[in-house]
């Protein structure tokens, strides 16, 4: 059977090809927020195993691991001192949790990132009207290259974080 340690090392690797390919493809930016969320995701279940502060059962069958994630980087604030501090990446951390929650299996029926779903006054889609699709494609925000920027450094500094 395999270890955490191993099940992590295969969260990590997927993390890395989720946000190669956020990076790498013209989208649409529900699309983009998608990859984005599976990449936490993964950076998340990958952390935590790694870390003994989440058993392999709850992180295979969780979709909750990226918020966990983030409140640990906010209360032990040492953690992420590699790549920055929790303010110069505050708004990254606050779209990390936006992600998840637009999870489907999270979402519960209201916006969510791959599906539409209904309102009083009709169908809605990720596309056009999930809030957090909406803040990363505004021309004046910065969201979208801070949250790519924040990725990228947690990977590049995965190690040294959650050793």
């Amino acid at each position: 059977m395999a270890t955490n340690r191993e099940w992590a090392a295969g969260y990590l690797a997927q993390a890395r090809a989720d946000l190669a390919a956020a990076k790498a493809l013209a989208m649409p930016t529900s699309v983009f927020a998608m990859l984005l969320q599976m990449a936490f995701e993964k950076f998340a279940k990958a952390a935590l195993l790694r870390t003994g502060a989440m058993a392999l059962r709850p992180a295979i069958s969780s979709h909750r691991a990226a918020s966990t994630m983030v409140a640990v980087l906010k209360r032990q604030r040492g953690l992420i001192a590699p790549i920055g501090n929790t303010y110069l990446w505050e708004g990254a951390l606050n779209a990390v949790e936006a992600l998840e929650r637009a999870h489907p299996s999270i979402a519960a029926g209201g916006p969510q990132l791959e599906y539409p779903w209904e309102t009083t006054t009709g169908i809605a889609w990720p596309e056009r009207d999930l809030p957090i699709a909406q803040r990363l494609r505004r021309p004046n925000s910065r969201l979208a290259v801070d949250l790519l920027r924040f990725a990228t450094k947690l990977d590049s500094h995965f190690d040294a974080i959650f050793p």
